[in-house]
């Protein structure tokens, strides 16, 4: 007895020590899979990755927000050159390229983000619930499918006709005044009445196009996941900016 009563500690000891490796060896595998909270806004995603193709691949989840800028830059910009190959051009209009490229990473990058994310959910109390229920529930969810046609209506009829277009002509006429040469003449109005002016004589065509493609398109975005919503969002952007630097890319 007196030798069990002995050896009691002694195996104790063991055990502590086992469990202490046992610990560092757990803290050591996570440090191997790095973990990102989720900011709890139901967009990012707390999600486990292991070596960079894990980081690449679970990037969009992760930084929704980096991923938005990241795309909305490049896809622009891209899509303004492919319009421009298929013209014919000899020589790339940089210019022309250069007013697509800031209006990507300013306007769809940061001003959508606000309005499609943190507007829009608002206004559409039920948009971040419904995106992330499955089909079958999305079926069933009555509020959920009304602020689905509310958001079409709100993204369609009120962000593309009176915040969008204008955005987008303001940035065009402020990029072509300012790479204009000294030669040019100065402008006798303020740029943004120019810019307005210019867009109200192509307003009826230029929302015809965009209603034509967006209202069915956004009638699947607004009901996809919710952190899916920007990058499914810019591969139709694509095929639009396309439609929009044929339409108006070369005007001055």
């Amino acid at each position: 007895m007196l030798r069990a009563a002995h050896r009691f500690p002694a195996r104790l000891a063991r055990c502590d020590r086992a469990q202490t490796w046992q610990q560092r060896g757990r803290r050591s595998y996570q440090a191997a899979r790095p973990r990102l909270d989720a900011k709890g806004d139901g967009i990012s995603h707390d999600v486990q990755y292991e070596g960079l193709w894990g980081a690449i691949t679970t990037f969009p989840k992760r930084q929704p927000f980096a991923t938005n800028v990241i795309v909305a830059t490049v896809k622009t910009s891209v899509a303004d050159l492919i319009v421009q190959k298929a013209e014919g051009k000899e020589k790339i209009d940089w210019q022309r390229n250069g007013a697509f490229t800031a209006f990507g990473f300013a306007y769809l990058g940061f001003v959508q983000w606000f309005i499609y994310v943190t507007l829009f959910t608002r206004l559409c109390p039920h948009a971040i619930r419904f995106a992330n229920l499955s089909w079958a529930e999305k079926l069933k969810d009555r509020a959920g499918q009304l602020d689905l046609v509310k958001q079409t209506c709100l993204d369609n009829f009120v962000h593309y006709t009176f915040v969008y277009f204008p955005v987008f002509y303001v940035i065009k006429e402020g990029i072509n005044t300012v790479t204009a040469g000294p030669e040019a003449a100065a402008p006798a109005e303020p740029l943004v009445s120019r810019a307005l002016a210019k867009y109200w004589r192509n307003a009826v065509q230029d929302n015809l196009y965009m209603w034509g493609l967006w209202v069915p398109f956004d009638l699947i975005i607004y009901a996809v996941p919710i952190w899916m919503r920007l990058p499914l969002n810019h591969g139709v952007s694509l095929a639009w900016t396309m439609i929009l630097s044929a339409l108006r890319g070369s005007e001055k």
